[in-house]
């Protein structure tokens, strides 16, 4: 009989809706069944917290997959350093596991003194989604950071620039992919090195792709992930 594939279990990126996977869910292979781990849009205590109410919805039996988007990556750390049975490797994809921007503290302190106000419609367009993002993308990414309280954002964005979940990835015995923009404008190459030098089983793939790549190269990301996991004996 043949064994059952891994579930994905998909942490979204700042927007935590998972509403923007539309295009990336479809090039899945139908053997996977696929969890969308939504976080709460009315609280936020920090990347612990956040694993603590996460950690419930994993799957509790067979095995599983955690795949995380940007903001997502310590999340993903934080999840699997709490070795949760049937967990059997990450992905990050255009993530990283510690201070993503190299001022990311020192933006941090100006972040946290600015009023709070969402970043312009336009800029968030064009560093997340890049050039290849079309209309409609960018329209459905103004809707969902509308409903989206403007200091959740912020508090999210603030522990995004203040993480440091390397030590706690050298720990782990997964084997790590990391998914990486070639035109990612947000998260810049040192992130997938990092990944790579702390990691004790890591690979990392750069995908034709703006750091929206899940939803601009759903299918290129869809692909690497599906051979990854197969050469791993994973599905």
């Amino acid at each position: 009989m043949m064994e059952r594939a891994p579930t994905l279990c998909l942490l979204p990126g700042l927007d935590g809706t998972g509403r923007l996977y539309r295009n990336l869910i479809p090039q899945l292979d139908a053997d996977f069944e696929i969890r969308t781990l939504a976080y709460d849009s009315r609280r936020f205590d920090g990347y612990v917290g956040l694993a603590d109410r996460i950690a419930p919805q994993l799957p509790q039996s067979g095995d599983f997959v955690l795949i995380a988007e940007s903001f997502a990556g310590p999340l993903a750390v934080e999840l699997a350093a709490r070795r949760p049975p049937g967990l059997r490797a990450l992905i990050l994809a255009a993530s990283f596991i510690s201070s993503p921007l190299p001022a990311s503290r020192l933006l941090a302190r100006v972040l946290e003194r600015l009023p709070a106000m969402l970043p312009p419609g336009l800029l968030l367009e064009r560093v997340l989604a890049g050039r290849g993002a079309g209309g409609e993308l960018r329209e459905e990414l103004k809707t969902i950071l509308r409903d989206i309280p403007t200091e959740i954002l912020r508090a999210r964005a603030l522990a995004a620039l203040r993480s440091d979940a390397g030590s706690m990835l050298a720990q782990l015995e997964l084997p790590v992919l990391y998914l990486a923009g070639a035109h990612d404008r947000l998260i810049g190459g040192h992130a997938g090195r990092e990944v790579l030098r702390r990691a004790r089983d890591a690979e990392l793939r750069r995908i034709d792709a703006p750091h929206f790549l899940f939803q601009v190269s759903a299918a290129a990301a869809a692909a690497a992930m599906v051979d990854f996991l197969k050469r791993r004996r994973i599905t």
